[in-house]
């Protein structure tokens, strides 16, 4: 009797090999065999769940987003929420590298804009959720303004951290973020 493989966790397998292909050498390397390959299965078994590439690249960068989002909605405190978005542990790292190789190409790849928009739409929602708890009474153009700033400050330092990660460490991310977070309202909005 065959054995029956399970879908999502086939998927999830695949894209586990996207991510380790664009952590070491970038989103260029994505194609079906360059995946099948790093996932130890044919063509025809990325072929089974995903057409093309490009399908197989929109449906990884969702999986990326969606647990980058994940991480962030679970947290309650604005400074532990914002670490979700900084590369201080291997998993963190990895998927950053990976969520910002996949947002720098929705740039110009029609395909990955939708799936972009959506990810920084519930990012900054999230973030901008904790934001009203930190400034209660503020006006919204002030959260607004708060919230950016402080999902600008981390996505920079995150790709400065990514970029130079052997000075720019755990505790001098954490230190940076703790001071934004405790600069919220302080700044006058022009």
């Amino acid at each position: 009797m065959p054995r029956l493989v399970d879908a999502a966790a086939r998927r999830r397998d695949i894209v586990e090999a996207v991510k380790r292909i664009v952590a070491a050498d970038g989103l260029a390397r994505v194609s079906l065999r360059e995946v099948a390959a790093e996932a130890g299965l044919v063509v025809g078994s990325v072929r089974h769940y995903f057409e093309t590439a490009e399908d197989l690249r929109v449906h990884a960068f969702e999986a990326v987003a969606d647990d980058v989002a994940r991480r962030i909605e679970a947290e309650t405190d604005l400074v532990t929420q914002l670490c979700q978005m900084l590369p201080l542990d291997l998993e963190r790292a990895v998927d950053l590298c990976v969520f910002v190789a996949f947002r720098l190409a929705s740039r110009t790849d029609e395909a990955l804009a939708p799936a972009a928009d959506a990810a920084h739409a519930r990012i900054a929602a999230a973030v901008g959720r904790s934001v009203v708890s930190a400034l209660p009474g503020a006006g919204h153009d002030e959260l607004v303004a708060e919230a950016e700033r402080l999902l600008a400050t981390v996505e920079g330092l995150s790709l400065h951290a990514l970029v130079h990660g052997r000075w720019l460490d755990a505790e001098l991310c954490l230190a940076v973020v703790r001071a934004q977070v405790e600069s919220l309202g302080r700044l006058p909005i022009a």
